[in-house]
């Protein structure tokens, strides 16, 4: 399922395999994980939905990390 996550908080990075001040996710949400959703990110954006340099990656996002997610497709 393509997915625009919003999150509570950036993501805590201090190795730069993601972009700091990450807030907003899009991407495939792949299986629920026991530690939140599986998620595979194609893009990234900061708080004011401007588009953030980064390579894709695989996270898991922690439940309590997001505050919404909008289903795109």
């Amino acid at each position: 399922m393509r997915v625009r996550i919003f999150l509570r908080q950036p993501l805590f990075t201090v190795a730069g395999h993601v972009p700091r001040g990450v807030v907003i996710l899009d991407g495939v949400v792949g299986e629920d994980h026991s530690l939140g959703w599986k998620v595979a990110v194609e893009a990234w954006f900061g708080e004011n939905g401007q588009p953030l340099e980064g390579e894709r990656r695989t996270l898991i996002v922690p439940a309590a990390k997001i505050d919404h997610a909008l289903v795109i497709g």
